[in-house]
C-alpha cells in the first residue's frame, strides 16, 4: 500500500514513525510534518523549554532512523484542509493515512482522500483524555495508568472516532512526563502495524464506537498547570534529555 505518515517535528513522533516503518517495510511511505502552528498562543515557559530541547533532539536523531532519507525529505503540510493541502495529499495517492502526533485537525475533504481512511494514534486513553498532552493531564490527576488509543478519524471531531485498540501501561511517577510519553510508543506502533496488515489483507479493520457523551477534552496546559505539575514533585523532562531518550530507545 501507499501510506502517508502524518507526524510532528518532535522526538516522540520520529521514534514512533521510524518504528512503524521498520515493522511494516513492505509498504511505500510518504512522511509529512505538521510544522509550527500559525498564531499559536505561547506555552508556559517550562513547556517552551521542553519543546526547544525536544526539537534539538529531533534534529540530532533525524539521520539515525532506519530510513533517514525518508524523514529528511519530509515536507511540512501546515494546512491539510486547504485546496493546496488536499491536492498534496492526493498527489501522494495514499491507500491509507496514519497520524501520530500531527498537530492539525483533518476535515472531510482531506479525510476522504485515502481509500482505506485515516488512522490516528492518540497518546491517551479514550474517551477519558481527548485533546493535547493527555499523559501530562493523566499524571497531574494521579492516574495509575496511561496509554495510547488507535482510532479512525472519520470527521473533524477531536479524538472521537471509532476505536481500533487501547494499550495501557502503569504510570511511572519516578520518571518524567517525556519518559512516560516515549514509553507508550513501542506498544502503540505495534498495534498500528497490526492494523495496517489487517487492512492490507481484508480492506478493513475491526473497530468499536466510543461511548456517546462520555470523556473529557483537555487543552494545552497553562503556566499555572505546569507549575502545579512541578510543585507536586513531577518532572516534565530530565536535565539530560538525550541520555533519557537513549535509555528508553536502546536501538538508537
Amino acid at each position: 500500500m501507499n501510506i502517508v505518515l502524518l507526524g510532528h517535528e518532535d522526538i516522540a513522533s520520529l521514534y514512533a514513525l521510524d518504528g512503524l516503518v521498520k515493522r511494516c517495510p513492505a509498504h511505500r511511505y510518504t512522511v509529512v510534518w505538521s510544522g509550527p502552528m500559525a498564531g499559536r498562543k505561547a506555552a508556559a515557559p517550562e513547556l517552551e523549554r521542553l519543546e526547544a530541547a525536544d526539537r534539538t533532539l529531533f534534529q540530532r536523531y533525524l539521520g539515525r532512523s532506519g530510513t533517514p532519507e525518508l524523514f529528511r525529505s519530509a515536507a511540512a503540510l501546515r494546512a491539510p484542509n486547504s485546496p493546496e493541502g488536499v491536492e498534496t495529499l492526493r498527489a501522494a495517492r495514499p491507500d491509507l493515512v496514519v497520524s501520530v502526533r500531527y498537530r492539525r485537525i483533518l476535515k472531510d475533504e482531506a479525510i476522504a482522500v485515502p481509500g482505506h481512511g485515516v488512522l490516528n494514534l492518540h497518546s491517551g486513553i479514550l474517551p477519558d483524555y481527548r485533546g493535547v498532552m493527555a499523559t501530562f493531564w493523566a499524571m497531574l490527576a494521579g492516574e495509575p495508568e496511561i496509554g495510547t488509543t488507535l482510532h479512525r478519524i472519520v470527521d473533524a471531531g477531536i479524538d472521537t472516532g471509532p476505536v481500533v485498540s487501547i494499550q495501557r501501561r502503569s504510570t511511572d511517577y519516578s520518571a518524567s512526563y517525556l519518559d512516560n510519553v516515549l514509553a507508550l510508543y513501542a506498544d502503540g506502533c505495534e498495534k498500528i502495524a497490526q492494523a495496517i496488515e489487517e487492512i492490507d489483507r481484508s480492506g478493513t479493520v475491526t473497530t468499536a464506537e466510543q461511548p456517546a457523551g462520555e470523556g473529557a477534552y483537555f487543552g494545552p496546559p497553562s503556566e499555572s498547570d505546569a507549575l502545579k505539575f512541578l510543585k507536586t514533585g513531577l518532572k516534565l523532562g530530565d536535565e539530560d534529555l538525550e541520555c533519557t531518550f537513549r535509555t528508553i530507545v536502546r536501538s538508537w
